[in-house]
């Protein structure tokens, strides 16, 4: 809780009506999940991703070539995993991209949460 205090609201980290405009046309324009695609799945993108984590850096936040396009089980999932293994030192930079071979392993291991109940195609 007071970590979530320290950081601010949404809206005060720079997720306000202009994210959402930049967001909504990545989105669509990228239609698809990095991450599930990687594995050859399809699942359409609802979160436009920070590969790295811009810890209120608004150069970072606004640089869209460190945009990804994902599904809420690899942001919610798979990234934030990722994420905490580049805090320990276990993960480089280039591993955030949900195409690296991390993100594959990890998503590989977690046996496919992304999938739809009963698919067949795994």
């Amino acid at each position: 809780m007071e970590y979530d205090q320290r950081r601010g609201s949404a809206r005060e980290r720079g997720y306000g009506a202009r994210w959402d405009k930049a967001s909504a046309g990545f989105k669509r324009s990228h239609p698809l999940c990095l991450g599930c695609e990687a594995i050859g799945r399809v699942e359409a993108t609802t979160i436009t991703d920070h590969v790295i984590p811009h810890r209120g850096d608004m150069v970072k936040f606004w640089n869209r070539d460190m945009w990804q396009g994902c599904c809420t089980w690899h942001h919610d999932t798979v990234k934030q995993r990722m994420e905490r293994m580049l805090a320990t030192g276990e993960a480089t930079l280039e591993d955030m991209w949900l195409t690296s071979d991390l993100a594959k392993k990890i998503t590989i291991s977690m046996k496919f949460s992304c999938a739809t109940p009963g698919d067949q195609n795994l």
